[in-house]
């Protein structure tokens, strides 16, 4: 595709409107217990790994082990600009979609949305990717992890 050009994924800053709808509340609350009770599990077993080690050298890297995942869950906006109508693009992106379990969950005019196939574990994967078709640039908007797998697979 030499007339295709992806752009950076970059963090969308709608970001309030999209976490109330990131988990069901058994997704949060599934969450949040593993966070509660793993977190301070691993940093236990670590301390009992190694007694004499400072707290802070177990406590730091393994919090932020287990939130820096948690970047993935927020959303991301990726822009692919061709010199043609981007409308050609939709049929395209929908083959790359399908590949990756997402399927066409409606579509608008200007707008198209697309959905998981099939249940995925963890829960924040069901989110909701969005493409905006303007006149030559199309506008994706979904998790950053979903929008990496997606510019992978259209970029070959």
């Amino acid at each position: 595709m030499k007339s295709v050009t992806f752009s950076d994924i970059e963090h969308a800053r709608d970001r309030a409107r999209f976490l109330p709808s990131l988990w069901s509340m058994r997704g949060r609350t599934v969450a949040a217990m593993t966070l509660a009770l793993g977190l301070p599990a691993l940093m236990m077993a670590f301390h009992l790994l190694d007694p004499d080690a400072p707290l802070g050298y177990i406590v730091v890297p393994v919090l932020l082990g287990g939130l820096l995942p948690m970047m993935h869950v927020l959303p991301g906006r990726l822009q692919v600009k061709t010199r043609f109508e981007a409308w050609h693009l939709v049929g395209t992106l929908d083959d790359a979609l399908d590949k990756l379990g997402y399927t066409q969950a409606g579509r608008a005019p200007g707008t198209v949305h697309y959905r998981a196939r099939a249940e995925r574990w963890p829960q924040w994967q069901h989110k909701e990717i969005t493409v905006t078709v303007r006149d030559h640039a199309l506008e994706v908007t979904g998790p950053i992890a979903a929008l990496r797998e997606l510019r992978q697979q259209m970029d070959c």
